[in-house]
């Protein structure tokens, strides 16, 4: 029987859907749910939706008194002050002190970190990482993150933004990111938002060749299309995967 106190949210902020859940000390999680990011113009609006979205899984484990804190990974989120600091695939601009807001929104203590070095500490302590003192933890998603952990300790750096692989230019001049303004970053070619960018390029440079893709209106077409065309064996949509796949590798 579980006893007060021994519970944590964990909340995943992503630029398209932002997931959350209740976890134990053992790294189980429960209640699991997920609410639009993308649809919320004002960071407080989101906040009030989260609030909102957890009260079942919060009532599921006996009340806000059974629940210790609350553990947030995000974009350029910063360890050391709690902010989110001009994130490019979040809609809020700027810094953005969300640790402080859902402090006072759940009366809970609140922790922010990098969603991938929130990933990446899950998988030391509960995952594919125990045991292991040296590894990379990569995240594909909207964009492209990494949690670094060398000596069995994650590497923050000085400003709590070492470790971003996302952000490093693989192809000097090449593609535009959308965010940063950088060229021939690994997150314009092996995020999700990447993926979308390839299949429309292909598609535009070999208009006489058919494909599923075709049959999606240009501003449409998602990673997620573009998977389920080359699960149907679609070739231009194969080609996506196994270009993305080589850049990535």
């Amino acid at each position: 029987m579980e006893t007060p106190a021994e519970y944590a949210i964990g909340i995943d902020i992503g630029g398209t859907t932002s997931k959350f859940g209740i976890v134990n000390h053992r790294g189980d999680i429960s209640n699991r749910g997920d609410i639009e990011t993308s649809k919320h113009k004002d960071l407080n609006s989101f906040i009030d939706e989260l609030y909102k979205g957890l009260q079942p899984a919060i009532e599921a484990v006996g009340g806000m008194d059974f629940i210790k804190g609350i553990g947030v990974g995000a974009p350029n989120g910063n360890y050391y002050s709690g902010t989110i600091e001009y994130a490019p695939n979040l809609q809020w601009k700027g810094i953005l002190p969300i640790a402080k807001l859902i402090n006072e929104r759940f009366n809970k203590p609140c922790t922010l970190t990098n969603d991938a070095n929130a990933a990446a500490i899950g998988e030391l302590m509960y995952g594919a990482g125990r045991g292991m003192r040296d590894f990379i933890m990569i995240t594909l998603g909207t964009g492209v993150g990494s949690g670094i952990i060398a000596n069995g300790q994650l590497i923050y750096g000085h400003d709590g933004f070492a470790g971003e692989l996302g952000h490093t230019i693989i192809r000097p001049g090449g593609r535009l990111h959308w965010g940063t303004g950088m060229k021939g970053s690994l997150e314009t070619y092996a995020s999700a938002t990447g993926i979308s960018i390839t299949a429309k390029e292909i598609l535009d440079e070999r208009v006489g060749e058919q494909s599923l893709l075709r049959n999606i209106p240009h501003e449409q077409i998602t990673s997620k299309r573009v998977f389920e065309a080359a699960e149907k064996g679609d070739a231009i949509a194969n080609e996506v995967f196994q270009i993305t796949g080589q850049i990535l590798g």
